[in-house]
């Protein structure tokens, strides 16, 4: 088996948005779907981390799309592990267009928790996961850190917490950070501009029912720092550039 898998993922209108374009939680979903086969192929997936009462949890991300995939295109998506210790495993993307013309990468940084205690495992004791450790160029900065927002916010929007929101394990879905977080920005600012790079720092899981704030603060022109947050406990920030 490979190091790096390569997987295809069409560009239906019903994942495209008004200008007829891939959307930035469309492009996380197919980096799940990308991950998720990548590693069932090399026996550290679901099943096999279930059978040892452990699971992976999304701890960062980092994308940046250089160019979105218009409607009725194909988008290929390149993973690989790019490095592996006791806490984190670090997972690597890049993304291409249907002529292998690179149009974006991304990085992110996966734990293992225990299904019972929700406690971190050491991701050292995977047999097998450092084997697939792959040098591939990834150009991209690497994950940043995001500010608490202390002062200088507002109070951008609120929601709660519903069924369309949660995962398997009835927490607040990945990709719904995303979308929570791209719906803050009005539709105005997607005729000008795009996002051209986002950083989530998943901190704690946001549990359905509960009713979650997004504050905002512009940290200086087209990059904004967002944090969702449940009553005064921070649940996900990010940073948002536009250009």
């Amino acid at each position: 088996m490979t190091p790096i898998g390569r997987y295809e993922f069409g560009i239906d209108a019903y994942l495209t948005d008004f200008r007829g374009k891939a959307t930035l939680p469309m492009i996380g979903g197919f980096m799940l779907q990308a991950a998720t086969k990548h590693a069932e192929e090399r026996g550290f997936g679901y099943s096999a981390m279930t059978s040892q009462q452990r699971v992976w949890v999304l701890s960062r991300i980092a994308i940046e799309v250089f160019e979105y995939p218009n409607n009725d295109t194909v988008m290929v998506l390149k993973t690989w592990v790019a490095s592996v210790n006791r806490l984190f495993t670090e997972r690597h993307f890049s993304f291409e267009d249907e002529q292998g013309r690179e149009i974006g990468f991304a990085k992110s940084l996966w734990a293992s928790i225990d299904l019972v205690t929700r406690k971190p495992t050491n991701v050292l004791e995977l047999e097998g996961l450092s084997d697939y450790i792959t040098e591939k160029e990834n150009p991209i900065e690497g994950m940043t850190k995001i500010p608490a927002l202390k002062d200088d916010y507002e109070i951008a929007t609120d929601f709660v917490v519903k069924y369309s929101d949660v995962d398997i394990n009835k927490h607040l879905n990945s990709m719904k950070y995303i979308e929570h977080f791209v719906d803050v920005f009005d539709i105005d600012m997607f005729r000008e501009k795009e996002i051209r790079r986002i950083e989530i720092n998943y901190i704690s899981e946001g549990r359905y029912g509960t009713k979650l704030d997004i504050l905002k603060r512009t940290e200086k022109d087209s990059i904004f720092v967002l944090e969702m947050k449940d009553g005064d406990t921070s649940v996900c920030s990010t940073r948002v550039t536009w250009k």
